[in-house]
């Protein structure tokens, strides 16, 4: 139960738009592009959701990491990509991370602590739903903003 639990809110099942479809359509000069009244850019949010979905999942497979001294570092320097590599590097990087959160979230081992602490990768898998959830919104809402939504190759699902 757990399982398909984490595997479904990884992928936005049941609760939003497909969170591995969030950024199709979308050209590396639109993700760069910062509505008006939108506080990030689609590229910012993208930046940010990837640093702390490779950090979570670090942590995971028991990785040496540290929190940030200034969250300011998982935010990038600009509010668009230097270029189309870039971005589209970073939307592959997205998409990869996600795939292997999901494998996770398949594992036996879930409720199991991770070394030696209290926390689980079930724990984990939760603090990365809750997290691309709320950016998620973010997403749609600024592709709202600068005129990129729905995806030109998906219909707008209820949200």
């Amino acid at each position: 139960m757990i399982t398909r639990y984490l595997q479904n809110g990884l992928q936005g099942k049941y609760a939003h738009y497909q969170t591995d479809m969030l950024f199709n359509g979308l050209s590396w000069e639109m993700a760069g592009e910062k509505p008006e009244g939108s506080p990030h850019s689609v590229w910012e949010l993208l930046f940010h959701m990837n640093y702390w979905q490779d950090f979570i999942l670090a942590e995971m497979h028991e990785e040496k990491t540290e929190s940030p001294e200034d969250l300011s570092e998982s935010w990038p320097s600009s509010p668009f990509p230097s270029n189309e590599k870039e971005y589209t590097d970073a939307v592959t990087q997205f998409l990869k991370s996600l795939g292997r959160a999901t494998q996770q979230a398949s594992k036996d081992s879930l409720e199991e602590g991770l070394d030696g602490r209290k926390r689980t990768s079930a724990d984990l898998l939760m603090v990365l739903i809750n997290h691309n959830s709320y950016h998620a919104g973010q997403v749609v809402f600024a592709r709202k903003l600068i005129g990129a939504w729905p995806p030109p190759d998906a219909e707008e699902k209820e949200e």
